[in-house]
């Protein structure tokens, strides 16, 4: 009778194991409560993308969370979504800011996970870099002198996790990636560092090591490659590696291609610079709305952001691409996105890689997207460019 009563017993660990494991693993997703009501219609402007935006915006006002939150899963890295929806509504043509009661709570709300360290983040979840650097994003929009002491001290953990190659992963103790770069380089450029700070320089260096580009990258992979496009970090590329006579490469991809560009030009590396030419001959020999470049699907939405970024601070409206065509990327982004908008006003990607499927989220990063576009479309004519 004792091996029954072991047995049964073990089954009784082994099934409550098991629904701890499923009630983390659920709660550990993207999570938002049950929205009551729908997204107010907005008054027409007779401007395609205004409108588009605008309900987005309206979106995403109605997902708020009681606690001023936009995510209400156990281990959401909070409070990075709720900080990427500020920054884009902090920075989209009507400029919502803390006289709107939706956004006091919400910055009220990220400002409430600043860690003794200086990060803002949630412990349990550690992902303090990433964390920290879009809740720097978004305090810095409200222009409030109440934050300065905050972001000042965030800013200092955000330089203090640099690691000694210049870049910076997740966390304090993660692998440098390229994207974790640029969110620390945005972030940095936010909080008001100088240009010429040594951690701009440094990250410009790490950035350097990602690119496919012999000239100025002495890494081996580099020359297999070769085409000015950039990897997740050395030696490693969401995209896969390539054999080149006995020689292992890794592809360039247009999320980290333009991510690396953009880098570059925040960090003070002018257009001239063999690193900036070569990356920008990779969007022109590699251009397209279709897919994230050598990923497909995945990631797309933050693609057509950090592309948004990457050349608007190039500073060109027009892109002449290998096959000879003039593009006016700031156009075909905006009706590209445009067109793939919901009934309801929001997007989202059928693909669940990095979150996309969230359209929380990725209504955030696609206002923000269109925000740009219509910042770049609105300030002058297309002929003047050089």
């Amino acid at each position: 009778m004792k091996w029954i009563k072991r047995i049964v017993l073990g089954l009784v660990i082994a099934v409550a194991v098991l629904g701890i494991a499923s009630w983390i693993f659920v709660k550990s997703q993207m999570t938002h409560h049950t929205v009551s009501g729908t997204p107010e219609a907005i008054k027409p402007s007779g401007d395609r993308l205004l409108d588009s935006l605008r309900r987005g915006v309206e979106y995403l006002k109605i997902h708020q969370e009681p606690d001023g939150e936009f995510s209400a899963g156990l281990l959401d890295p909070k409070p990075a979504f709720t900080a990427m929806v500020v920054d884009t509504l902090a920075r989209c043509p009507d400029r919502y800011d803390e006289k709107h009661e939706f956004v006091a709570r919400a910055v009220k709300a990220i400002v409430s996970h600043q860690q003794p360290d200086g990060g803002i983040y949630t412990p349990t979840l550690g992902v303090g870099n990433y964390c920290t650097s879009v809740s720097i994003m978004a305090l810095s929009t409200m222009k409030n002198p109440a934050y300065e002491g905050v972001i000042k001290r965030a800013r200092r953990y955000v330089t203090g996790v640099q690691q000694p190659d210049g870049g910076t992963g997740y966390n304090p103790t993660s692998r440098s990636d390229l994207s974790n770069t640029l969110m620390s380089v945005e972030a940095l450029k936010a909080a008001g560092l100088d240009e010429n700070s040594e951690a701009f320089k440094r990250a410009a260096a790490f950035a350097s090591l990602c690119q496919n580009n012999a000239e100025t990258n002495k890494m081996e992979f580099a020359a297999v490659v070769n085409d000015g496009g950039f990897v997740y970090r050395p030696g490693e590329s969401k995209a896969g590696e390539v054999k080149v006579r006995g020689r292992v490469g890794y592809k360039s991809y247009g999320l980290m291609s333009y991510a690396g560009l953009v880098v570059f030009l925040w960090a003070g590396v002018g257009r001239d610079d063999p690193r900036v030419t070569s990356a920008f001959r990779w969007v022109q020999n590699n251009w397209t709305l279709e897919e994230n470049r050598n990923l497909k699907d995945a990631g797309l939405y933050y693609y057509y952001l950090t592309m948004a970024k990457a050349l608007r601070a190039y500073g060109r409206r027009r892109i002449k691409t290998s096959d000879g065509v003039v593009h006016d990327w700031a156009q075909e982004l905006a009706d590209k996105i445009v067109s793939l908008q919901k009934p309801d006003g929001s997007w989202a990607n059928t693909n669940s890689q990095w979150f996309e499927n969230d359209s929380i989220l990725v209504t955030a990063y696609t206002v923000r997207t269109l925000s740009i576009c219509h910042e770049v479309l609105k300030a002058k004519d297309p002929k003047s460019d050089k």
